[in-house]
């Protein structure tokens, strides 16, 4: 049986330029601008706790489609960077039950063949060998078993290195991904981060100059950009559950199998923000 081409000269971790890349500078300007901004919607009463105005401001809601896009291009960039690893581990997983029903057949067909013969068949004789000395017969019989039995042991040895090495490279595979995800899900905390300190400048002098800032606080928390669930369970993925592949079930029980996939939940789902 011929198995996948696992050699392990695949990544062995995030891209070089998965962290290189700097965050969105948020400098003076930036930030004179957003105080600006702030002081411009206060005056003009927004967001307005009146029935039938908004309940927002624009700003805010600037920042959160802001927020969203950038979130969008770290997971495109995540997903090229690790679309062909679970390409790569299908694969494997595909092949591991196949190459572990060859290696139990090879193990049966070795079972059913002594290591050692006995006397009585090392004694047995062959046409010309009547005054052969028995010792020469012994011999002969002994490497004609062990003829017969070497291919099979051979061939066990194969298939067991071969699923050892599959499983290895499931698992440097799984390792692999899960690094990559921690890396995106870290730069999504940052970027997370940074455009919570442009709405707290924004919101700070908006409350001092809004005619009714004591009470726009829910309105301006409803507007808040959010983590995208695909961050945390990232982030919540435990490390220490070992992930070698998918097991054959016991003879008797459904042939279908599972694995873990290693990866996080899936992207796209709707978060309360943005319905």
């Amino acid at each position: 049986m011929t198995g996948p081409t696992t050699q392990p000269g695949g990544p062995a971790g995030p891209s070089p330029g998965a962290t290189g890349s700097p965050m969105p500078p948020y400098g003076l300007v930036a930030r004179l601008g957003d105080w600006w901004q702030a002081r411009a919607d206060a005056r003009a009463g927004l967001p307005s706790l009146e029935p039938g105005r908004p309940v927002g401001t624009p700003s805010l809601e600037e920042y959160h489609q802001d927020f969203l896009a950038r979130v969008h291009r770290e997971r495109l960039r995540l997903d090229v960077e690790i679309a062909p690893m679970h390409q790569t581990r299908a694969t494997i997983a595909a092949r591991i039950p196949e190459t572990e029903e060859a290696l139990a057949r090879a193990r049966a067909r070795l079972d059913a063949i002594p290591v050692l013969l006995d006397a009585e068949q090392l004694a047995v004789r062959r046409g010309g060998e009547g005054d052969t000395a028995q010792d020469v017969v012994a011999a002969r019989r002994a490497r004609e078993h062990e003829a017969v039995r070497r291919p099979l042991v051979d061939e066990a040895a194969r298939l067991h290195a071969q699923l050892t090495q599959m499983r290895v490279e499931y698992a440097r595979l799984a390792s692999t991904i899960r690094a990559c995800e921690l890396v995106g899900a870290t730069r999504v905390r940052r970027l997370h981060a940074q455009v919570m300190r442009r709405v707290s400048a924004y919101e700070r002098h908006l409350v001092r100059r809004h005619p009714a800032g004591d009470r726009i606080g829910p309105a301006l928390a409803a507007q808040h950009p959010v983590v995208p669930g695909w961050v945390a369970a990232a982030e919540a993925d435990d490390p220490s559950i070992p992930d070698t592949g998918p097991v054959s079930p016991p003879t008797g029980f459904p042939t279908t199998s599972s694995a873990r996939t290693g990866s996080s939940a899936p992207y796209g789902a709707t978060t309360s923000q943005e319905q």
